[in-house]
């Protein structure tokens, strides 16, 4: 018997008439061109624990958008509970139908477990008793069986245990509908066995959740069905006992053709390397994510792409190759020769080791800069004589570096903060290419941008390649990935799989922690 089987025998008959939890009928949301959710239908019965499954851009963000208030739809249907949803502005009776847990923690650290389990609704009139306060903390969890102290400071837990305050901070707001956005994505192996059982043991009394994951293999553990978005739709529901993963896998692809564009994900044919390539970056580390260790040697003119989802490590170790991350261990050669100890960001830069950062906004650009300044940031030391930078070669540079990449804009000086997402990423690689490197580490290079702008992209990246750049990808998009000559799909911290040539489907699969077949180079 299913647990929502049990379930409907435990609380009566009435779980048999009661509406769906959740009802989408037809929902349509747009973002100027862009079309997040395209007629989506959906429906999330009371009880059940529903995995929602779909490639990055497939439209769960915007679903859990929707489906926590923050947004409106532009066409279609929402009923919570069988009922219309409150008015955006009524935050309170949305926490008390929705609850969604993030993969990145919202609770403040410095706070106790009591302190995070009812911010922003312990304020009365009178003052705080802070008693009654970690005794009720004390109460909620103990009755949703969560051993964890309410006076613990939350910076003192661990991720896991911190995950599951986050599931208690959202019964406690008295939803019985918990949203699980990529829950286990930090967990270590032991955490997220824990947090599966407790998920289990909340929805054997009653809690209804929606369960996001990239990881496929956790889908059965804990979900009674699932459905498959792709492009804003629907394209695959029913029972997880129903569902193989090859269908799921198939779903979550598509069987698109692929085009001719390197945008569109052609696997690019490129003649073998000679055998005399120079070794351009060599490791052999330990990232402190990682359980595996890290190996790769990387010859000029060689594309190497690290795949993986976040909680996958392959973030981490870019980070350490490019001089951003202390914490690993091990050894790194650049051009035969050891790095020095001091390696970060300005000493990666100067052995030719540049890195494109995954968030172009926060960490890659200036927004209030112009065009010209952003480029040339990096190498004001070349374009500088004497104390003063010479402005004409700076604008040349830059001119042609716009040029080069086709950023389109009114002129250099026009602020980068006002071009589109795909212009800006232009921007980004003029940067990062603007000290000429031998090693360039690309963080998720295309995402967010528009189609021409990523063939643009790759392309510019993929003629400095035939001058002899080394480059590595980072990425969990198969159109990226099949940028790469050969690709190391990695998984909670270790390499699952390594080769050349691999598909699609198999690219997929290995990301999503289905066990690999051995397939390696």
């Amino acid at each position: 018997m299913s647990s929502v089987a049990r379930h409907a025998e435990v609380i009566g008959a009435t779980t048999e008439v009661a509406p769906p939890i959740v009802k989408i009928s037809g929902a349509t949301k747009r973002y100027g061109p862009t079309v997040a959710l395209n007629g989506l239908s959906l429906s999330i019965k009371r009880g059940e624990s529903h995995a929602i499954i779909g490639r990055n851009g497939a439209g769960k963000s915007t679903l859990v958008a929707l489906l926590t208030g923050l947004i409106s739809l532009d066409s279609g249907a929402l009923l919570l509970n069988g009922k219309p949803p409150p008015a955006r502005r009524d935050r309170r009776a949305w926490r008390e139908a929705v609850a969604c847990v993030y993969q990145h923690r919202t609770l403040v650290p410095h706070l106790s477990v009591a302190e995070n389990l009812y911010l922003g609704g312990y304020q009365t009139r009178s003052f705080i008793s802070w008693p009654n306060l970690r005794r009720k903390a004390a109460e909620d969890l103990e009755s949703w069986d969560i051993p964890i102290s309410p006076e613990t400071r939350v910076s003192d837990l661990s991720v896991g245990e911190a995950q599951m305050v986050e599931i208690a901070r959202a019964l406690s707001q008295g939803s019985r509908f918990v949203i699980l956005d990529e829950p286990t994505a930090q967990l270590v192996s032991s955490e997220i066995d824990h947090l599966l059982l407790r998920v289990n043991q909340l929805r054997e009394r009653g809690v209804t959740f929606m369960f996001i994951s990239h990881h496929l293999d956790e889908v059965p553990r804990v979900c009674d069905a699932v459905s498959v978005l792709r492009n804003g739709r629907d394209v695959l529901h029913g029972a997880v006992a129903d569902l193989t993963t090859p269908q799921i896998v198939a779903a979550m692809v598509g069987d698109q053709l692929m085009g001719n564009s390197l945008a569109t994900g052609e696997k690019v044919v490129r003649t073998p390397l000679p055998a005399n390539a120079p070794v351009a970056l060599s490791a052999k580390l330990k990232a402190d994510v990682c359980q595996d260790t890290f190996e790769l040697n990387l010859h000029a003119g060689e594309v190497v792409g690290l795949a993986g989802h976040s909680g996958s490590g392959t973030r981490q170790l870019a980070l350490a190759l490019a001089g951003h991350n202390a914490k690993w261990a091990g050894q790194l050669e650049v051009a035969g020769k050891p790095v020095p100890n001091t390696w970060n960001a300005r000493t990666a830069l100067s052995h030719g080791v540049s890195l494109l950062p995954e968030d172009r906004i926060q960490t890659g650009l200036v927004a209030n800069l112009s065009i010209e300044h952003n480029i040339t940031l990096p190498h004001l030391k070349a374009l500088t004589k004497g104390l003063l930078i010479d402005v004409d070669a700076s604008r040349a540079f830059a001119e042609q570096s716009a040029t080069e990449l086709g950023v389109a804009c009114s002129s250099v000086s026009q602020k980068v903060g006002e071009l589109s997402g795909g212009n800006q990423q232009k921007v980004m690689l003029g940067a990062v290419l603007s000290t000429s490197p031998s090693v360039l580490i690309l963080l998720h290079p295309t995402a967010g941008v528009d189609i021409a702008s990523k063939a643009t992209i790759l392309e510019s990246v993929e003629e400095r390649r035939r001058q002899g750049l080394a480059v590595i990808v980072v990425s969990d998009e198969p159109e990226e990935l099949a940028f790469c000559d050969r690709v190391q799909v990695w998984v909670r911290g270790r390499c699952v799989m390594e080769g050349s040539g691999l598909n699609e489907d198999e690219l997929v699969a290995a990301m999503e922690g289905i066990e690999s077949t051995g397939r390696s180079s």
